[in-house]
């Protein structure tokens, strides 16, 4: 079982876990081994924790699974529940981060360097942006991914968001099917990314119409 949560700095280290494993079988043959291992080895957990704090724009929700609770699960059927909300069973292993996303305010406007905070914040150009969705490789095709979008989707909306922008890499085909298949498309928009070995990035929106 999974369920779907916000993320606080509690779970940092298990983020930075995630994005590790999955760039690195997401990422391969796109961008060199090292450069994957150099980015995201960048932060300690101290970083990591303290990156919650220094973007409180940036949201994020992360997925976990839930062990399941044997029939015995102690005196009366008692349970127990950790400081971010996760319940398990006594005796049971704890709640794994198995996945995360983060969103904000778009970090651009068109033709101007990615700038983090530098969206409008309102008017008719407001818009959302995703900044990043991993799962850990043993979850992929499970829908951990599609309950993480259908999350930010549903929240972005309820912010009142009209539009929502991803970026992604060009050659990376099977996220821009998982985005194309969550109601995205190509927006005509890319830049090259220097600090990955020049590797590019196109841009991805949709519409958030109200369901």
């Amino acid at each position: 079982m999974v369920q779907i949560r916000f993320g606080s700095a509690a779970d940092a280290p298990a983020i930075a876990r995630v994005r590790h494993e999955s760039w690195r079988a997401a990422y391969a043959g796109i961008i060199p081994a090292e450069t994957i291992e150099r980015v995201t080895g960048r932060y300690d957990d101290g970083q990591e924790q303290a990156s919650f704090a220094a973007r409180p724009w940036r949201l994020t929700l992360v997925a976990e699974q839930i062990p399941p609770v044997p029939p015995a699960a102690g005196p009366a059927g008692s349970v127990a529940q950790d400081a971010g909300g996760a319940v398990a069973a006594a005796g049971t292993q704890p709640a794994k981060v198995v996945g995360y996303a983060s969103y904000g305010p778009e970090r651009t406007l068109p033709g101007v360097a990615r700038t983090a905070g530098s969206g409008p914040e309102s008017g008719p150009d407001r818009r959302a942006e995703l900044y990043a969705l991993y799962v850990a490789p043993g979850w992929w095709s499970t829908g951990t991914g599609r309950a993480l979008m259908g999350r930010v989707l549903g929240e972005t909306r309820r912010e009142g968001y009209p539009q929502i922008t991803v970026w992604v890499l060009e050659q990376n085909a099977r996220a821009r099917r998982f985005y194309e298949r969550a109601g995205f498309r190509p927006q005509d928009r890319s830049h090259v990314l220097p600090e990955l070995d020049g590797v590019t990035e196109v841009c991805y929106g949709q519409d958030l119409t109200p369901p």
